[in-house]
């Protein structure tokens, strides 16, 4: 539920190192600040590099977010119960990016940047209650596909100056988010009854918003915070001297 892992290719991409002061692995390719179709570049650079990018940079100590693991998820309410262990999302290194929206050197920089990906959850759950009105209970693997998640980020930079000089920072990041489709795989429902469990995952997955509306909070904030960090780390970093080539602040 994220491939915000896009914006983490952003924030290294409209920046190119001098090769002496800092890192940046080879697949990363620069964009001058001078160049006149900035964005059409970064945005070349993020779809040629975000396969290799989601295996992080250790370097920079970067880690790498396909997958990420989540917290655990408890929906609790409305007569059902259920519980997600052990999470992890898959699928964000297969982002596709479908906007971007790049403001450097004014007085207000921001960046806003749209990706959309098929998306995986693997837990362990546990379930009792009931979906609307049909029961539910059990506990054993789940598998969650979210088809076409579409996730919406706008975030502020912010620099600040240590022993190694400037840096830029995220601040405040927001985001939205929509699904095209949820499918539901739970495992031994029922104790294994076949039957039954066949009849409850057709409701859920006919009633699929009603469950994420309950999943997909938790999910993507954690996908959210978890990008933001690794962002950050790469800009803790390089300094701004070091990233930017021929960047000026109006």
């Amino acid at each position: 539920m994220l491939s915000v892992y896009s914006f983490v290719i952003l924030a290294v991409l409209v920046y190119s190192s001098n090769g002496e002061d800092g890192y940046l692995p080879p697949y990363i390719k620069p964009c001058s600040y001078d160049n006149k179709d900035l964005g059409a570049c970064v945005k070349t650079q993020i779809e040629n590099s975000l396969n290799s990018f989601a295996k992080g940079i250790p370097e920079l100590d970067v880690p790498s977010l396909d997958p990420v693991q989540l917290d655990n998820i408890i929906i609790d309410g409305n007569g059902l119960k259920l519980a997600f262990t052990n999470a992890s999302m898959h699928g964000i290194s297969n982002s596709k990016l479908t906007n971007l929206k790049v403001a450097l050197g004014k007085m207000d920089e921001a960046f806003s940047l749209s990706f959309k990906a098929n998306l995986s959850l693997t837990a362990h759950y546990e379930a009792d209650g009931q979906i609307l009105v049909l029961p539910i209970k059990g506990n054993g693997d789940a598998l969650v596909f979210a088809q076409g998640c579409e996730v919406t980020i706008d975030s502020n930079l912010v620099h600040y100056k240590d022993g190694k000089g400037e840096h830029l920072k995220l601040k405040s990041p927001n985001y939205k988010y929509t699904f095209e489709r949820t499918v539901f795989h739970l495992e031994n429902l029922f104790n294994g009854n076949k039957q039954l469990s066949d009849a409850t995952l057709e409701f859920a997955n006919a009633n699929w918003q009603q469950l994420m509306d309950d999943l997909a909070p938790p999910v993507i904030k954690k996908i959210v915070k978890t990008a933001v960090k690794s962002i950050n780390k790469f800009f803790a970093g390089v300094t701004i001297q070091q990233i930017v080539v021929g960047y000026t602040r109006s």
